[in-house]
């Protein structure tokens, strides 16, 4: 009975017999020249015999030659005929065994010639074996070392795929985390919408009650007046439907004090406040001082009146990209490249913090009002709340994306707004943590600043996407859209803030024209132009506008009329 051979068991003993002739390959690589070796020293053996026979032969043929020649001397000397026979063979003989001699030299001459040539070879040949040998080495010692390589190499991609895999189901985490955070948001959202729809449907139901109440009343007039023609009618009253918001004059007014804006119409004042590139402009909430942070690792103070310099703070290992001023002007923050936050007592000049804790670029630092704590913004993605009694951090919010600029939305800091590179606003709860709200869709290119109107109704961004957007905060929808034929935001940390009052918006555009927007209609409302480079940062504080451009310089702006526009709170 025949066995039929399975395929893979043929595919087996050929790759075997394929390992084992690759084997052969390398273990013989080197026998036909061992064998030609060993021929040529046994050829070299049997010619060096042979020769030894030849020289006895050789040395036999001379003594017989001697014997012979004294021999023939002999017969020579006796003369008889048959000697004279004798002595004729023997020098024939001897002259034969010469001939024999001489071949026998010139066969000795070959041999010895063939001896030297066989030498030079085996000594070739010797050398040839030592550098293979060698080269043998020498790959088996690179062999071993990529083998090694190999294995480490091996090891490091395991450890990679085991880090792979624990970001993977990190990312599913975070995935699952957050599709139960948006199901919270539309809950959240869900709920919000049921009570504006209660509230509403409360406010219509008192509305009713007071349109009633105010027919009654009418009626009850008209019935007094019917009896009484002399009586004069009370004012109208206007249901409360029919009432609107209040009116600028009624909410910008308290306590019979005035609130008005002053558009700069002149340059006051231009400074030269490093010797590289300025980052960041911010004026004091006194408006007495101007603070600048630059690529030069400095911060400076001015005066805003004389623009002498008044202070140098240094301290930072890399560039400036942010200062603020906290609410009594004591105290002055820097924002720095070196993944630090400092903070500096201005009546001493000197460091008071150095917060530490960022992986990387910290773009914006603010104080909450009592400054008591500071929060910073930074590219590696988080937020972070430091309590400054303290020294050190107290809660990190992760952000999801860059955070180029954060501002701090009610009195005791608890609320804080940001704006990142991936184009969106968010809203933080300070004390839980959490993202309170994510507006989306705002913008087209990444947010380069935010900041919260004076009473904290409105919020300002402003994008690469050359568009400014006032949002109102009860209820984070776009009021007004703000932008200008020629305005280009010039980086992507360049900020823009509101008047005083909020009625204007001021920012700087990429070629150094400042653009004035009001905030009722959107409109432009006028643009000034003392510099050429794009302008990184405003700062507006009572009268007092100054703007910092990228070339090292910073202009001070002032008015030469004043158009008040007077409300009421």
């Amino acid at each position: 009975m025949t066995t039929v051979a399975h395929p893979a068991s043929q595919q087996w003993e050929t790759d075997i017999l394929s390992l084992f002739a690759n084997r052969d390959k390398h273990e013989k690589a080197f026998t036909n020249m061992v064998e030609s070796y060993n021929g040529l020293v046994q050829k070299l053996t049997h010619y060096v015999e042979e020769n030894k026979l030849l020289e006895a032969s050789a040395q036999n043929s001379r003594e017989q030659h001697d014997k012979m020649a004294r021999q023939v001397t002999v017969l020579r000397e006796q003369g008889s005929p048959m000697n004279q026979k004798r002595s004729a063979e023997l020098e024939a003989q001897v002259t034969s065994l010469k001939d024999e001699r001489a071949e026998l030299y010139k066969t000795q001459g070959t041999n010895a010639q063939r001896l030297l040539d066989l030498n030079d070879i085996l000594r070739l040949k010797d050398s040839t074996l030592a550098q293979n040998k060698e080269e043998i080495r020498r790959l088996t010692e690179t062999n071993h070392f990529l083998a090694h390589k190999n294995q480490e190499l091996t090891d490091l991609v395991n450890e990679k795929n085991i880090t792979i895999q624990v970001i993977q189901d990190e990312l599913t985490t975070l995935q699952l985390e957050m599709g139960k955070l948006d199901e919270r948001q539309r809950d959240l959202e869900r709920e919000n919408a049921q009570l504006l729809q209660r509230w509403l449907k409360k406010m219509n139901e008192e509305a009713d009650r007071m349109n009633a109440a105010n027919v009654f009343l009418e009626n009850e007039h008209h019935e007094a007046v019917a009896h009484s023609p002399s009586l004069q009618s009370p004012p109208s009253t206007r249901s409360l439907r029919s009432m609107g918001p209040e009116s600028p004059t009624q909410s910008n007014w308290r306590g019979g004090s005035a609130i008005f804006s002053i558009i700069p119409q002149i340059s006051s004042r231009k400074l030269t406040v490093h010797d590289a590139e300025v980052n960041t402009v911010s004026l004091s909430n006194g408006g007495s001082m101007v603070a600048t942070g630059s690529n030069d690792k400095k911060i400076k103070i001015w005066d805003i009146k004389t623009g002498s310099l008044k202070s140098t703070l240094t301290g930072c290992l890399q560039s400036v990209m942010c200062v603020s001023f906290n609410a009594t002007d004591e105290l002055l923050l820097g924002a720095s490249n070196d993944n630090a936050t400092r903070l500096w007592h201005l009546g001493t000049g000197r460091p008071r913090h150095t917060l530490t804790g960022h992986i990387g670029k910290v773009f914006s630092a603010r104080f909450n009002p009592d400054s008591t704590k500071v929060v910073s913004g930074s590219h590696d993605r988080t937020i972070k709340v430091w309590d400054l009694q303290k020294g050190y951090c107290i809660r990190t919010m992760f952000t999801f994306a860059s955070v180029n600029d954060v501002c701090l939305l009610d009195f005791d800091g608890s609320t804080i707004a940001s704006g990142h590179l991936d184009n969106n606003l968010r809203f933080w709860d300070a004390r839980s943590g959490n993202c309170v709200k994510e507006v989306t869709g705002i913008h087209l290119g990444q947010i380069t600043s935010v900041c919260p109107s004076t009473d904290g109704s409105q919020i300002l961004t402003n994008s690469r996407d050359n568009t400014l957007r006032i949002l109102d905060m009860r209820t984070y929808e776009t009021l007004s859209v703000l932008h200008a034929d020629g305005y280009r935001t010039g980086t992507n940390w360049s900020k823009a803030c509101f008047s005083p009052d909020g009625q204007y918006v001021v920012s700087g555009s990429a070629d150094g024209t400042l653009y004035y927007w009001s905030t009722r209609d959107g409109s432009v409302e006028k643009t000034t132009k003392d510099q050429s480079s794009p302008i990184v940062g405003v700062s507006w504080v009572n009268s007092s506008v100054v703007s910092a451009e990228k070339d090292k310089t910073v202009v001070i702006w002032g008015t030469t009329a004043r158009r008040p526009t007077v409300y009421e709170k």
